[in-house]
């Protein structure tokens, strides 16, 4: 399906594509009838209709019954006639769903189960034109002597224009369009006959079950198909210079709350030498829920604030929504993974996940790097302290104390990780740091609420240990209603959403040896360096760099010597 001038859904045909068995040919056509109380927009703009495409360098398909039929469509403009052939006649009913890659189960007499995609690539026909693969269903009974398909849609547009973007300079990265209740992409089932419709939308178990999906329009790809963000902002990774309108699919879904559209775009701005570019985010917030109907079009002019906010240059997902105070008047948002470094191609990045850690890991790649750095290919996360790359290396594991930050504290200087340019994190230097002791000590010490915003003792759904901490704006009842002795994979996707943080125990190192790494007979630490240096000791050789200790029960400022192997959890400061 198509509008001119726009695609919205591709049933598209190649001339080449094998025909199916004939048994009987359907014609497909698609229903504009109004939703109960609800305005039809079954096109886009004025003159831009929806209807089949036609495109002789694509093929694609429709499932009916259980089995993926071509469609071909004929006919110009907007009275174009999409044909099914060679539809084996079933024992019941028609029931078909367009895109057949999407059906999750096969029925041989009624509807699949579906799926509705976490990342939509962006992708455009001949003439640039968006084409949106957007779900539709059709039903008829078996007994008509003549039956065909009329094809209603399961979901609805949402229309994104950026009219104040440079396109000469600027590329479009990706959108994310994100609620705060409800999923917005998973499993479907359909419901009715001769007007179908999702139901029981579920999200799939993927590997990042947050409620938001995405338009993905760089040519390598940012997220992957999965869900997952990839670590590349460099150039490499283009996107597209218009400024719209572009489209989205939304499923139907009732009193949505905090829907909020994230439009990421690369600046112009790059640094030739090392092949960088900026990201910069602008966010839209609807303050009232609201309730998407199939068959509708949405836009953000008429359903969300129409001021554009600018916010960090960093992209999606690395850096956390939540806002936490580490002092007076002086909060910070924090990355959502811990540091990771490949000393092969020497990168930076943060973990692709919360939970993240490698610790006891035999194949932990600190074993060998100082001896074969060259050829080292696994990412490391202990660290020993300032081991920023500027002047004391990440892949030192020695004890030779001279080889590691001394006598310094390392907060706003050359040799504080956040200094690096961090693949994942916005890829430009300067951008991040590491906490200050005081500034640990006044997040799980001092701040309103610091006792009910700290949660000790945490296991994930997935074993994981470790301490939660909550932005300032969490709510203390709702902190209290969680099982945070076994927090489950649906409160710990709420709690995340909500922008909490999660430090996992992580172990230490001590020259390739790891220890006090969680397991089923140890319960670990976490021990994340400060950017404080332990001053006020009686001896010089008590003169230690400070770090924090998470445990059982517990959590305390301690420190080591500075060649030991700990964790680094990075900040923004929040402007």
């Amino acid at each position: 399906m198509s509008i001119v001038g726009v695609a919205l859904l591709s049933a598209l045909v190649l001339s080449s594509c094998q025909k199916d068995h004939d048994t009987v040919s359907l014609k497909a056509t698609i229903n504009t009838y109004r939703p109960t109380g609800k305005d039809a927009k079954t096109y886009i703009d004025n003159n831009r209709y929806v209807n089949w495409s036609s495109d002789n360098d694509n093929c694609d398909k429709v499932n009916i019954n259980g089995t993926d039929y071509t469609v071909r469509v004929t006919g110009t403009g907007n009275d174009r006639v999409a044909t099914i052939a060679g539809v084996t006649v079933p024992s019941g009913d028609y029931f078909a769903y367009y895109p057949a890659g999407r059906v999750l189960t096969n029925n041989a007499n009624g509807w699949p189960q579906v799926l509705l995609p976490q990342v939509q690539n962006y992708r455009t026909d001949a003439s640039g034109n968006q084409i949106v693969e957007a779900p539709m269903a059709a039903w008829c009974s078996g007994t008509q002597s003549t039956p065909a398909l009329n094809f209603t849609n399961l979901c609805a547009l949402l229309k994104i224009e950026l009219p104040n973007l440079n396109t000469t300079e600027n590329e479009v990265a990706y959108i994310t369009v994100s609620s705060s209740n409800k999923p917005l992409w998973g499993k479907a089932t359909i419901s009715g006959t001769t007007e179908p419709e999702l139901s029981g939308l579920s999200l799939a178990d993927l590997s990042t079950n947050d409620k938001s999906v995405t338009l993905d329009f760089t040519n390598n790809g940012l997220h992957g198909s999965d869900g997952n963000s990839s670590t590349s902002t460099s150039n490499a990774a283009s996107g597209v210079r218009s400024q719209g309108p572009f489209y989205i699919v939304l499923p139907p879904v009732d009193d949505v709350s905090g829907l909020k559209v994230d439009v990421y775009v690369f600046y112009s701005t790059a640094d030739a030498t090392n092949n960088r570019r900026t990201v910069h985010l602008y966010s839209k917030t609807r303050t009232t829920s609201i309730s998407i109907v199939s068959n509708l079009m949405y836009n953000t002019g008429g359903n969300l604030p129409t001021t554009y906010i600018e916010v960090p240059d960093v992209p999606y997902p690395s850096l956390g929504s939540g806002e936490f105070s580490v002092g007076q008047n002086k909060k910070v948002r924090f990355a959502t993974g811990n540091l990771q470094y490949l000393a092969s191609t020497g990168t930076w990045r943060f973990a692709q996940n919360q939970w993240d850690a490698f610790g006891g890991n035999t194949t932990y790649g600190n074993k060998t790097l100082e001896a074969d750095r060259a050829s080292q290919v696994k990412w490391i996360d202990l660290f020993g302290y300032g081991t920023s790359g500027v002047n004391y290396q990440p892949w030192q594991s020695n004890s030779n104390q001279a080889n590691y930050a001394r006598n310094i504290n390392i907060n706003n200087t050359e040799n504080d990780w956040g200094v690096n340019e961090i693949s994942n994190g916005g890829n430009q230097p300067n951008k991040w740091r590491t906490l200050t002791n005081a500034e640990w000590d006044y997040l799980f010490n001092s701040r309103d609420n610091h006792q009910a915003l700290h949660r000790q003792n945490v296991i994930l759904w997935n074993g994981v240990k470790g301490n939660v901490i909550l932005p300032d704006d969490f709510s203390t009842t709702l902190a209290g209603s969680y099982n945070w002795t076994r927090l489950s994979e649906s409160a710990w996707n709420e709690v995340s959403s909500r922008g909490g943080i999660f430090l996992p125990r992580t172990g230490y190192r001590k020259g390739t040896t790891i220890y006090d790494f969680p397991s089923s007979t140890v319960a670990g630490h976490g021990n994340y360096w400060t950017s404080t240096w332990h001053s006020n000791a009686y001896e010089d050789r008590d003169k230690n760099p400070w770090f924090i200790q998470l445990q059982n029960g517990e959590r305390h400022l301690s420190n080591l010597p500075n060649y030991y192997g700990l964790a680094v959890r990075l900040v923004r400061d929040v402007n």
